[in-house]
């Protein structure tokens, strides 16, 4: 159920796009569109959505924001706000994923452990400032992945795990100062004493190293403690710094006395990995998160467990961190959705993120106050627009959502699934109640994968076209399959129906067909050079945009009467470009490719470039960034392969 990708190619469009943020003028023709150029970050609205899973998360000192990271997808840090659960920004692209994070104390920065990729010279520990996103050091190991993180007491130091050592830099300008030597395999964690003299480092060969890294003795290995059966994953020491505790894959926390190694308690219960252990504030409790899916509390004192805490749908416990009161603890886990828990009872208090894998369709209701996103997990999600708001997901579909649409009075949704064969499980188009979410109807789609529907204008019938290389023409009110199109030798990626219902446009191969509605006589064939994906008419009717499967000259404008071709706009010299999108008042066109993360806003008249938008436009493995404009023109919305969802302001709206 995965979808082809172009790996290399997205690591190196978003490598070569990274940092565009130039704000310039141009001359404007009179009376059109301004060609400010701007670029950066979109001006967004609100930020929804998920994350594919989390293996590290991490709270701000303050308490305010949770930091979750991954290394299964998303490859970024996701902020959240606490009080509300909302998405407020994404630290993105790290490449090769995200194995650790850690928050200096004064929150204003986030480290960040991962991985380097063959041929790409992406640094794999990273500081990054909080405030704005902006990498401020990449520092280099001797390694391709650094497995744990951790930032020293007073800020000054940031220490990170990789093959058989510790590397510990100078916060402030990333200068290296020790390279801690001798463990035998990799170090999957790191953790500083509260006191600033110490550094613990577990490892994959079984054991745990405590290290002198107090200014004097800098480096200095003081012991080495063993007991464990399996890798040691985790370590963190008590708030007096007098303590030690360790997590394994042999199923146990393990607590041991810093001063001279010795074991003191060993915790069973666990029936999987222990993957993070942290001491509450106060340093009576130990709480272990494991991949039994499973938190557990254990009195520090007489290793009593106080409590086993478990959640519906809760799956692979990562990683775990203590609020400052000890009250309430976070989680990340595999299943893609951070946790906040009440440490007293157990009980679940927040649950945050929607979307858990790739947004591959949008749509917004008619009258722009619903925005519907759907993707690889299978579910549609309805947001409100105003401010973000998931109002209800749509359950049912048991493939991949490749497509939604709107009817034009906006109370039905219809959407149309398949993965590419020979993964299809499903390929029927849906029909949903947008008021309740009840599914009204079942229609067989497109043989192998329906991959693109639309509403005629009147709302009464339904186009579909997919793997079968067919466009059908459905019945709304009953779901009668009225017309079938044939005439197409590839998958048909899209199909759209013009302003005035008279016509569809479909995209098949390197071909685009226009029919006549009324009886589906084929009117015209306008040939493009490359396999296309995606179509959108003027809101006059009068123009067709696509988009194709080519490095450079991928977004074309086409005149319907004739099928000639007004302009062809390099859109992504480096990458496949994937959506587009008319303003409502026809003046601007949107591009944008998952495979380069990469969404441009041109002006219709000349072609122009209006916009570049190189952040908060996504992240991760797989080429998806559906977009849409909004019915008054003033924002547009898109998905993202790092399972977001982000509405955005039109700046260049009338």
């Amino acid at each position: 159920m995965r979808k082809n990708s172009l790996w290399f190619v997205a690591l190196f469009s978003a490598i070569s796009l990274h940092g565009i943020s130039a704000s310039f003028g141009q001359d404007a023709p009179e009376g059109g569109v301004p060609a400010r150029l701007v670029g950066g970050t979109p001006n967004i609205a609100w930020m929804g959505g998920g994350m594919w899973s989390q293996t590290t998360v991490a709270l701000s000192p303050d308490g305010q924001f949770l930091a979750a990271g991954s290394n299964s997808g998303d490859d970024n840090i996701k902020l959240w706000r606490m009080s509300d659960g909302s998405l407020y920004r994404t630290l993105g692209r790290d490449l090769g994923g995200v194995n650790a994070i850690a928050y200096s104390p004064d929150g204003q920065f986030i480290a960040s452990a991962g991985d380097q990729l063959a041929l790409i010279g992406d640094e794999r520990v990273k500081i990054w400032r909080v405030s704005d996103g902006t990498i401020i050091h990449q520092l280099a190991i001797d390694s391709l992945t650094a497995w744990s993180i951790a930032i020293s007491p007073n800020g000054t130091l940031v220490a990170a795990g990789s093959y058989g050592e510790t590397i510990v830099w100078r916060l402030s300008d990333g200068v290296r100062v020790a390279t801690l030597s001798g463990h035998e395999d990799f170090v999957f964690g790191v953790a500083f004493s509260p006191d600033g003299t110490k550094l613990a480092s577990a490892s994959k060969d079984r054991t745990i190293k405590i290290w002198d890294v107090s200014s004097s003795g800098m480096g200095t290995l003081l012991r080495t403690l063993t007991g464990h059966t399996g890798w040691a994953e985790t370590v963190a020491f008590s708030p007096d710094s007098q303590t030690l505790c360790s997590g394994s894959w042999d199923q146990t926390v393990r607590i041991w006395r810093v001063s001279d190694g010795t074991l003191l308690r060993t915790l069973t219960g666990h029936l999987g990995v222990v993957r993070s252990v942290q001491f509450s504030p106060r340093g009576d409790l130990i709480a272990s998160g494991s991949w039994d899916s499973s938190i557990k509390i254990w009195r520090v004192i007489d290793g009593s467990l106080v409590r086993t805490m478990v959640g519906s749908g809760v799956a692979y416990i990562n990683s775990i961190d203590f609020q400052s009161d000890g009250q309430k603890l976070v989680s990340g886990s595999y299943d893609g959705h951070p946790r906040v828990w009440r440490v007293s009872d157990g009980a679940v208090l927040g649950t945050f993120g929607h979307h858990v894998a790739p947004v591959d369709a949008v749509d917004f209701s008619p009258d722009g106050t619903l925005f519907a996103s759907g993707g690889d997990e299978t579910k549609i999600k309805l947001w409100r627009v105003a401010d973000g708001t998931d109002l209800r997901t749509l359950t049912g579909h048991t493939d991949l959502v490749n497509t939604l649409a709107f009817s034009p009075d906006g109370q039905i949704l219809a959407s149309g699934v398949g993965s590419p064969p020979p993964d299809s499980v499903e390929w029927s188009v849906r029909l949903w109640r947008v008021s309740d979410g009840a599914e009204l109807r079942i229609l067989p789609g497109n043989v192998g994968g329906t991959l693109t529907v639309d509403y005629s204008p009147d709302g009464l019938t339904l186009a579909s076209g997919g793997v079968d290389k067919l466009v059908k023409i459905w019945r709304a009110s009953d779901g009668a399959l009225l017309r079938t199109l044939e005439g197409h030798s590839h998958w048909v990626a899209a199909v759209v129906y013009s302003p005035n219902g008279q016509m569809i446009a479909s995209a098949g191969g390197t071909v685009i067909r226009l029919w006549r509605t009324s009886d589906g006589t084929l009117i015209r064939t306008i040939p493009a050079t490359y396999n296309l994906t995606a179509l959108a008419f003027s809101p006059d009717g009068q123009a067709l945009a696509s988009t194709t499967e080519s490095y450079g000259n991928n977004l074309q404008l086409w005149r319907v009467s004739d099928g000639a071709s007004l302009r062809t706009i390099n859109a992504d010299p480096w990458a496949f470009v994937q959506s587009v999108a008319f303003s409502p008042d026809g003046t601007t066109v949107l591009s944008a490719s998952g495979y380069s993360f990469l969404i441009r806003q041109w002006r219709f008249s000349d072609g122009a470039m209006l916009a570049s938008y190189t952040r908060e436009t996504g992240s991760g493995q797989f080429p998806e960034l559906p977009i849409a404009f909004s019915p008054d023109g003033r924002l547009f919305g898109y998905g993202r392969t790092d399972a977001t969802v982000v509405m955005a302001r039109n700046i260049f709206a009338p």
